[in-house]
């Protein structure tokens, strides 16, 4: 059958064409049998009135011959009232019956429609047709229970099901469109429209500031299109810029995240948690197994799943550099060497921290400082793998006449009548701030010993500044001499008051 609006050839069975949505109105048909039956009978009927003679009987008072073949026959002669009574009551017999026949046939078309109609009625396409007759109309609740009994009828149409999470959603239900929702996504994985469902969903959640269930739709999404639109709500887990395996170099580890937030990382086996040290710096990953485990936040709080990656970095350690002064008390001046092989660079700190390549270059004997002080030496190759850290602790006092606070007091009081100072305090007259003294060492010139003085001024703001001016005081005698370092340990003397 064809559509009466299009001409499109209709499937069977359909009460609405698939091209432009015009409903068919079937005609209803009587049953084949039951046609073939009236026909027969209303023949038969027809037969008896017009072919077939009368039978002949005793008692009819007529022969059948006496019935003329023409009405006009009959005329002028005086018609038999018998003859005509008997044909009325035939007519009769014929027109009643089939008047029930008709009667019977038009109960059996009701039946039929009824039974069409209903049938209609019943469609998935019906139930479909009205929901969006309903909802054009604004009146969601009836298309919301039209869909829902379309989709009782044929559960296989994900296209309704979608159309029903956007009533549920228009209609104030968004509990029930979110189910629906996640039921197409998790259940359909094959449906074309995955990218607007994902839409849909996400929608609702960022509307309803429901971020955390945005991480985890997005952490399950397979559309890079969606993921890349709300990125910014999104906690994948962090990238390492280098995958786990063995290394014959050292590497240096970065970890990102897909956008604003913190990556959080362990190196200990454990699990990261907030707490946790948080990345902002490459990672350096010398000599030996290392296991890093990572997360990602992002600005909403949400986190990622755990990510890690293990790395062996398979390369030779260098030796220690070797120290020529063991850790001790010393009375007199001496000179820390440090021995090394010539692949490796030695690098140190007098601070107590670990020294790295961006610590002080060892390059030359040094100086030991007069008091307390403390080195850290490490040797580091051309492949930039470090080696243990040595270290070292000394203390250089000697005996002599003057200590070095008597000593310092003595030079301060001579710069003070040279005019150099206004007063032991280290005051100056062209600056607001002042000067300072310290003893940096001792040093032996022709067996005599002298405090090595280094003056520095320290500006209103605390920071201290070299002046470049160095004195040597005679630790037994008191004289002062300006000093001129020639190199570590040697020093050139020349009278104070040049």
């Amino acid at each position: 059958m064809k559509c009466p609006k299009c001409g499109n050839q209709l499937s069977e069975g359909k009460l609405l064409c698939e091209k432009c949505g015009e409903e068919v109105k079937y005609v209803p048909d009587f049953d084949i049998e039951l046609e073939h039956e009236l026909r027969k009978s209303i023949s038969s009927i027809m037969e008896e009135l017009s072919d077939k003679e009368p039978e002949k009987r005793e008692d009819d008072g007529f022969e059948t011959e006496d019935i003329k073949d023409k009405l006009s026959d009959y005329f002028p002669k005086k018609q038999n009232v018998f003859l005509n009574f008997f044909k009325k009551k035939k007519t009769m017999v014929a027109i009643v019956i089939i008047v029930v026949i008709v009667m019977a046939a038009g109960v059996a078309g009701v039946t039929v429609h009824a039974r069409l109609s209903k049938q209609r009625e019943n469609s998935y396409d019906y139930q479909y047709q009205k929901a969006l007759e309903c909802a054009d109309m604004g009146q969601y609740d009836e298309a919301i229970s039209y869909l829902e009994r379309a989709l009782a009828i044929d559960d296989s149409q994900t296209d309704a099901r979608f159309l029903l999470a956007q009533y549920y959603d228009e209609n104030g239900m968004r509990t029930s469109a979110v189910s629906v929702l996640n039921e197409i996504l998790a259940q359909r994985t094959d449906y074309p429209r995955r990218d607007e469902v994902y839409d849909a969903l996400l929608t609702i959640c960022e509307e309803e500031k429901d971020y955390e269930q945005m991480g985890a739709v997005l952490a399950a999404c397979d559309v890079a299109r969606i993921v890349s639109k709300y990125n910014k709500y999104a906690a994948l887990p962090p990238e390492f810029n280098k995958d786990g395996g063995t290394y014959d170099e050292i590497i240096s580890i970065t970890l990102g995240g897909n956008t604003e937030g913190k990556v959080y990382y362990t190196m200990d086996g454990t699990e990261p948690v907030s707490d946790s040290s948080v990345y902002e710096t490459p990672i350096l990953l010398e000599s030996g197994d290392y296991v890093i485990r990572a997360m990602f936040v992002n600005a909403y709080g949400i986190m990622s799943d755990i990510v890690s990656q293990s790395y062996y970095i398979n390369l030779s350690v260098p030796e220690s550099p070797v120290v020529n002064l063991d850790s001790g008390t010393y009375k007199a001046p001496s000179l820390i060497e440090v021995y090394h092989n010539d692949d490796t660079k030695i690098y140190y700190t007098t601070d107590g921290s670990e020294p790295d390549k961006d610590s002080s270059r060892y390059n030359n004997p040094i100086e030991m400082p007069y008091g307390m002080s403390s080195f850290s030496f490490i040797a580091i190759n051309s492949s930039g793998v470090r080696s243990e850290v040595v270290s070292r602790n000394y203390d250089l006092k000697v005996e002599a006449n003057f200590d070095t606070e008597l000593a310092l007091e003595v030079l301060k009081n001579n710069l003070v009548a040279s005019g150099k100072l206004l007063d032991t305090a280290g005051n100056v007259g062209d600056r607001l701030g002042h000067n300072q003294y310290r003893v940096q060492t001792v040093v032996s010139v022709e067996d005599k010993l002298y405090y090595i003085v280094y003056e520095e001024y320290m500006d209103t703001t605390g920071s201290v500044h070299d002046t470049n001016n160095i004195y040597a005081i005679d630790a037994d005698s008191a004289d002062l001499y300006k000093a001129y370092k020639i190199d570590e340990g040697t020093y050139h003397f020349s009278p104070f008051d040049e």
